[in-house]
């Protein structure tokens, strides 16, 4: 165990899904003091400016930046924990160690440097810890994998009957929509039961259908709302697989991958990855080639098969292994 009491936390993190409140919510359930500051600007403001006047977009991140900096400099934290961290420069961590020089700096990254970019800012942290096993083998970091909630946990005990054999939620971006047109193609032809959301916003949509990069028959099937977790979690209880397509330019294991095997579902997943983890089971994980589409339909002749390995993967245990000995 670890013990977070009466901890003063500095939580520097996206706003992604609601994945930084659950970690703000669990770190004050072991009662430590959290401030939390997203670590981008969300405002409608700032992504205006930051395509159409870059001056302004910049001027406002500063200022932010220092609202930051100016928290840290007027308050006394024992530890500053960050993820991904793509607001802060080498330039920003020399100010806080000034301000705060005897907090320990701990930082996660669910992204990889490719796309983040953290490699010049490592040297500052007491701990870091990534989702990339190529990234932690090239910048001699150690590996550690996400997690599942316990919301995805309780799916295995509250499962409903099945209505889809293949479900699909996420962001629209890289080969995703041709994917999707794929599975929807095979199910109705192998009689399968594919429920999906590939979400984009309505400026990005009518953006890359003027461009032509999203024909007109496309628009079937992308969505321009988005879903809570609430649904998705209803639609996990009903469901006999989820598919996982990552960005093509990653190499960690998404969050998805840990919320559908938690779960107790079959994963269908773009990423080759897997196949070096401990808990890869060919009765329960299948990979997807997306540069030679074919889905194999024996991964529906079986159930799922436990795996106490799993277990490993719950978010206490990804906490625990990330804060382990920084609470001394």
């Amino acid at each position: 165990m670890i013990d977070l009491s009466n901890k003063n936390i500095l939580f520097i993190a996206p706003k992604f899904y609601n994945y930084h409140q659950n970690i703000i919510d669990y770190m004050k359930l072991q009662k430590a003091n959290v401030t939390f500051f997203a670590e981008d600007i969300y405002t409608v403001l700032f992504r205006i400016s930051n395509k159409v006047l870059p001056p302004l977009a910049n001027y406002l991140k500063q200022r932010y930046i220092d609202s930051i900096l100016n928290n840290a400099q007027n308050n006394s934290y024992d530890i500053v924990f960050v993820i991904r961290g793509g607001i802060l420069s080498p330039i920003v961590m020399e100010k806080l160690k000034i301000s705060l020089p005897k907090a320990k700096y701990v930082m996660y990254q669910w992204d990889s440097n490719h796309q983040s970019q953290y490699e010049s800012i490592i040297k500052y942290f007491d701990r870091v810890k990534t989702f990339d096993r190529e990234d932690a083998q090239r910048c001699d970091l150690e590996y550690l994998p996400l997690f599942y909630s316990n919301k995805y946990a309780e799916i295995k005990k509250n499962k409903l009957d099945k209505q889809y054999d293949i479900v699909f939620y996420g962001a629209y971006h890289s080969d995703r929509l041709n994917i999707v047109k794929y599975i929807d193609t095979f199910s109705k032809e192998h009689h399968l039961n594919f429920k999906y959301h590939l979400y984009i916003t309505k400026m990005a949509l009518f953006r890359l259908f003027f461009l032509g990069k999203i024909k007109y028959k496309d628009i079937k099937y992308l969505k321009t709302y988005s879903v809570g977790i609430e649904e998705i979690l209803e639609v996990y209880k009903q469901s006999f697989a989820i598919l996982d397509i990552e960005l093509n330019i990653q190499n960690g294991l998404t969050m998805r991958t840990f919320e559908t095997l938690g779960s107790g579902l079959k994963l269908i997943t773009t990423n080759t990855n897997i196949l070096k983890e401990p808990f890869y089971n060919p009765n329960n994980i299948i990979i997807f080639d997306r540069d030679n589409y074919d889905l194999d339909l024996n991964l529906f002749k079986s159930d799922f098969s436990e795996d106490e390995l799993l277990e490993n993967y719950s978010f206490e245990n990804w906490f625990l292994n990330l804060f382990k000995g920084v609470d001394k």
